[in-house]
C-alpha cells in the first residue's frame, strides 16, 4: 500500500507554514523597534534586519543539513551493502527532494550579503587589498584571504552544493529505474557511485561547514568543527527520518518494517547523540584547556552572553537520549521515540542557531517570534515537499537485491 498525501496532511503542513509566516511577520512588526538602532561603530548592522537574515540562514542550513545527511546515509548503505534499511529507502529518498530548495535559499542569502544586504559574514566587507600597517588591516582575515576570495569561495560552494544536488537527483532516478529493470546492474552501479560520493562528501561536508557556519566567526578556527557539524547533521537527519517512519506506521503503512527495523533506527539516534556529545566535549575541552586567544573567543561569546542556552543545548542533547533510550526495549516504543525525537530535533535546531547567531548578532541574539516563526515556516514547507515526494512513487522499492533479506531481520 502506497502513501497518499491526503487533504488533511496538506492542510496541516500548510497551516504550520502559514502559522510560522504569521509569527515571523508579527516578530518583524513588534520586535523590530527594539533592534532598529543597533548599528555598531564599524557600520555593521547587528540589529533588526540582521536578525531576520540570521533566522532565515539558520533555518536554511538546518534543513539543508537534514537532506544532506540522508543523502550521505543512502550512499553509506550502498557502500556497506546492508539490507535492514532497504524497506525505508523511499522514506530517505523523499527527504532528498527538498535539498535543491534549501541549497538555493542558502546561496541566495550569502550572495545578498556579498552586495551589502546584510553583515552576517564580516569577511564579505573586508578589503582584501589592505596590507600590514594600513588602517583597517586585519591579520587573520588577510591570512585567510585566499579562502574568502569570491573567486575561490563561490565556485567551491557551488561545486559541492551542485554535486550534492546532482547526487540527490541521481539516487531518486536510479531507484525508480531499478523498480522497472530489476537485476543487479543498477545496484552495483550505485555501489560504485556511492563510494565516489563518500569521498566527495568527506571533503565537501567539512568545507561547507567552514563556509556556511565557521566563517561567521571569521577570526575563529577549529579543526574539529567539520566533524562536530557532521555529527549534528547526521543525527538531525536520522531523527526526522524516524519521525516520518513512525508517522507512516501510524497510518498502517510500511508493514514490512517490523519492531527490529524501528529498533535499528532508534539505535542510530542513540548512537549519534553520543557521537555529537563526544565531538562537543572534545572540541570544547581541547580549545578551552589550551586557552589560545584566537580559539577561545568562539566559546567566550557563547558562554559569556548565552550561557543558559549554550549549556542547556549540551545537557539536553546528551542527557535525554541517554536517560530514555539506553534500554533496548525503549528503542522500539514509538511514543517514547517521538517524544525524545521532538526534543532532540528542537534542541539541535537551537544548536545550529547558537553556532551562527552570536557571531552575526554579537550580544543581541535571542529566540523570539522571528526565530520560532521562521522555524515553523521552514518546517512546514520542508515537510510538505517531503510528503508530496513520498506520495509520488511507490512506498516500497521493487527488485532491490537485498529487499527480501531486509524484510526478515531479527533481533535477539
Amino acid at each position: 500500500m502506497d502513501y497518499v498525501f491526503s487533504k488533511k496532511s496538506k492542510n496541516i503542513t500548510t497551516r504550520v507554514a502559514l502559522a510560522g509566516l504569521i509569527i515571523f511577520v508579527l516578530g518583524i512588526i513588534f520586535d523590530g523597534n527594539d533592534y532598529s538602532s543597533l548599528v555598531a561603530d564599524d557600520g555593521h548592522n547587528y540589529g533588526f534586519s540582521q536578525r531576520i537574515w540570521v533566522a532565515l540562514l539558520s533555518n536554511g542550513i538546518f534543513f539543508f543539513f537534514i537532506s544532506l545527511s540522508v543523502l550521505f546515509f543512502i550512499a553509506l548503505q550502498y557502500a556497506a551493502e546492508v539490507s535492514w534499511s532497504v524497506v525505508f529507502k523511499r522514506v530517505y529518498e523523499s527527504m532528498l527532494s527538498a535539498l535543491p530548495l534549501m541549497a538555493a535559499i542558502i546561496f541566495i542569502i550569502i550572495v545578498i550579503g556579498q552586495f551589502g544586504g546584510h553583515h552576517i559574514y564580516h569577511w564579505q566587507h573586508y578589503d582584501m587589498s589592505l596590507e600590514e600597517g594600513m588602517s583597517g588591516y586585519d591579520h587573520l582575515l588577510d591570512h585567510k584571504s585566499f579562502f574568502f576570495n569570491p573567486l575561490f569561495y563561490y565556485p567551491v560552494l557551488l561545486l559541492f552544493m551542485g554535486a550534492f544536488v546532482l547526487y540527490s537527483w541521481y539516487y531518486r532516478k536510479q531507484s525508480l529505474l531499478e523498480d522497472q529493470e530489476g537485476g543487479t546492474r543498477i545496484h552495483f552501479k550505485n555501489f560504485a557511485m556511492s563510494a565516489l560520493f563518500l569521498v566527495i562528501f568527506g571533503y565537501g561536508s567539512s568545507v561547507i561547514a567552514w563556509q556556511l557556519i565557521m566563517s561567521v566567526d571569521a577570526h575563529w578556527f577549529s579543526t574539529l568543527f567539520g566533524w562536530y557539524v557532521f555529527a549534528g547533521m547526521w543525527l538531525e537527519g536520522m531523527v526526522y527520518a524516524l519521525m516520518l517512519i513512525i508517522y507512516l506506521k501510524g497510518k498502517g503503512l510500511l508493514k514490512e518494517a517490523k519492531g527490529g527495523h524501528i529498533h535499528d533506527m532508534g539505535k542510530w539516534v542513540f548512537a549519534l547523540s553520543f557521537l555529537w556529545t563526544y565531538m562537543f566535549f572534545c572540541q570544547f575541552m581541547l580549545i578551552w584547556y589550551a586557552d589560545i586567544p584566537e580559539e577561545v573567543t568562539y566559546f567566550q561569546a557563547r558562554i559569556n552572553d548565552y550561557s543558559v542556552i549554550y549549556w542547556i543545548i549540551f545537557f539536553v542533547n546528551f542527557a535525554i537520549p541517554m536517560l530514555f533510550l539506553m534500554d533496548a526495549d525503549a528503542k522500539k516504543k514509538k511514543g517514547l521515540l517521538v517524544m525524545v525525537g521532538c526534543i532532540i530535533f528542537f534542541f539541535h535546531w537551537l544548536d545550529v542557531f547558537i553556532m551562527i547567531s552570536p557571531g552575526a548578532m554579537k550580544t543581541e541574539a535571542g529566540v523570539g517570534f522571528i526565530e520560532i516563526g521562521s522555524f515553523l515556516l521552514f518546517l512546514g514547507v520542508f515537510t510538505y515537499i517531503v510528503l508530496r515526494s513520498l506520495a509520488s512513487r511507490p512506498l516500497l522499492v521493487k527488485n532491490h537485491p537485498y529487499l527480501e533479506e531486509g524484510k526478515h531481520i531479527h533481533h535477539h
